[in-house]
């Protein structure tokens, strides 16, 4: 935060130093202007000389202009910080709480909340039971940067919280999952890998018509709202907006190494920090893992969703399958190639005797290698 307030107020320094330049450079064009009256008495050589300049504002409107913008985006870089810094710690309180309770190591051991811009702060906690650790971002409007608060303005940004956990992944059955407002279900779709691979816009009449779920099975989908998700979700004002419970990653693959990992994902909005919105919040927030919880214990699959659900990862991924085994042939023949190299610059040292003999051992070695390759296509 102090290296961005630093570039800032650079910034806004070179704007006055601009702004000076040009009163000096009106100024010497103004004097320059003054013309001299051939009556005057001419000007003894070494004495002292005074031209009169015309101060008024009409000469240096564009400098005083950006004088003024400098300073007022010097104000209020200051007091939007300060602004967000008051809001930051108004939230870290709740969070912090909620975080202890879950887990035993929560932040650097000092703070919670870390500084990542003057708007953004970030949060990381582990050692709890059913998971690996927590991540978060608490995401505050750009009060200091008055280009970036209009865009939030201008696109309804609204302020929040994105948590994502990362399960251990023998404790949870793979499968994707996600409730999100309404709106932003068809974005996901198009998206998110695992979402538009695995899942499809299901209905249900227990959450509200802002919502939109999405599932890949219906198994699925009853055991996820029977945690008491369906409660809040019916909630039009509830300030938990998203969550997302996945298997597979969010972007697709490039290779068949890719990390795998099973994470469950919420976003909770942040109201105006009064006392009954706070703990409305922490609310939510318990809530969250809670449902890490109840994906590792309270959720039992039926054995034909279970196979429902492998049987899509083997074809989705069958791809992959393909480009490892394509890598490791391609590994064993650059091996064989090598070998063989070897192999032939030892028998180009040989005598031609040696040399014959080899040769005939080798057609046969390759004569009983095609015989194998005709075997195994037979069978």
């Amino acid at each position: 935060m102090l290296r961005l307030g630093r570039q800032f107020l650079i910034s806004l320094s070179c704007i006055a130093v601009f702004a000076s330049r040009a009163i000096a450079d009106e100024l010497e064009d103004v004097a320059g202007e003054i013309p001299v009256s051939a009556t005057e008495t001419p000007v003894t050589p070494g004495a002292a000389q005074f031209t009169p300049v015309d101060l008024s504002f009409a000469n240096y409107r564009m400098e005083v202009m950006l004088v003024v913008l400098a300073i007022g985006l010097i104000a209020n870089y200051f007091y939007g910080s300060q602004k967000n810094t008051e809001l930051s710690k108004k939230w870290e309180e709740p969070i912090s709480d909620v975080l202890k309770a879950n887990f035993s190591a929560v932040g650097d051991g000092t703070r919670v909340l870390e500084w990542d811009s003057a708007a953004d702060m970030l949060l990381y906690a582990s050692g709890r039971r059913h998971c690996k650790f927590v991540q978060g971002h608490l995401m505050l409007k750009a009060r200091q940067d008055p280009i970036a608060l209009l865009n939030d303005l201008a696109a309804n940004n609204q302020e929040k919280l994105e948590v994502e956990v990362v399960l251990n992944d023998d404790e949870f059955k793979g499968f994707v999952f996600a409730a999100v407002p309404r709106k932003r279900a068809k974005a996901m779709l198009r998206d998110r890998y695992d979402i538009s691979t695995f899942a499809k816009i299901v209905n249900s009449d227990v959450v509200s018509s802002k919502v939109a779920l999405l599932s890949e099975s219906a198994d699925v989908t009853a055991q996820m709202l029977n945690s008491g998700l369906d409660v809040i979700l019916a909630d039009e004002d509830a300030l938990l907006e998203e969550v997302v419970i996945t298997d597979a990653p969010a972007e697709k693959p490039e290779s068949h190494d890719f990390k795998r990992e099973k994470k469950l994902m919420a976003v909770l909005r942040l109201p105006e920090p009064t006392e009954a919105n706070v703990a409305k919040f922490k609310q939510a927030l318990e809530f969250v893992f809670y449902l890490v919880d109840h994906v590792a214990e309270g959720v039992s699959l039926r054995p034909e969703t279970t196979r429902k659900l492998g049987k899509a990862r083997d074809d989705a991924f069958k791809e992959f399958a393909r480009m490892a085994e394509q890598e490791k042939q391609d590994a064993l023949a650059k091996t064989l190639a090598e070998k063989r190299r070897i192999e032939l610059e030892e028998v180009n040292k040989m005598s031609p005797e040696q040399r014959r003999k080899w040769e005939e051992k080798d057609r046969k070695k390759q004569i009983k290698k095609e015989q194998s390759k005709r075997i195994r296509r037979v069978k």
